[in-house]
């Protein structure tokens, strides 16, 4: 990925997953990178102020940050960007338990419920 707005780092969550960018008149797919972080978290980790482009703001505290970047290079309809959660970490929690729910039906085949 060239000309990242993400910092990508030993320390990123996910780079290069397979991504798609959904409009109701086309789709792309692109590679992307994943990364979840705390104000405090991503600036122990050598970012500048944990976030997109740095500088957090202060407001951020108690927030849980997920990020994604499609990689650019590979799309034609959709501008350089970075899409932002911010989350509660009641939210995060709720979003990660689904996470490791929907994991395990994918590698049994089972839906769950």
């Amino acid at each position: 990925m060239r000309r990242r707005l993400l910092d990508v780092t030993a320390y990123t969550t996910l780079d290069f997953v397979d991504a798609r960018a959904v409009h109701p008149d086309w789709e792309e797919a692109a590679d992307a990178v994943v990364d979840v972080d705390t104000p405090d978290g991503g600036a122990a980790r050598g970012r500048a102020g944990g976030g997109v482009g740095g500088g957090g703001r202060d407001d951020d505290d108690g927030v849980v940050h997920l990020s994604v970047e499609l990689d650019a290079a590979d799309l034609r309809n959709l501008p350089r960007h970075v899409d932002r959660l911010d989350l509660s970490p009641a939210d995060a929690r709720t979003l990660g338990q689904a996470l490791l729910e929907h994991a395990d039906e994918a590698e049994t085949g089972s839906e769950g419920g």
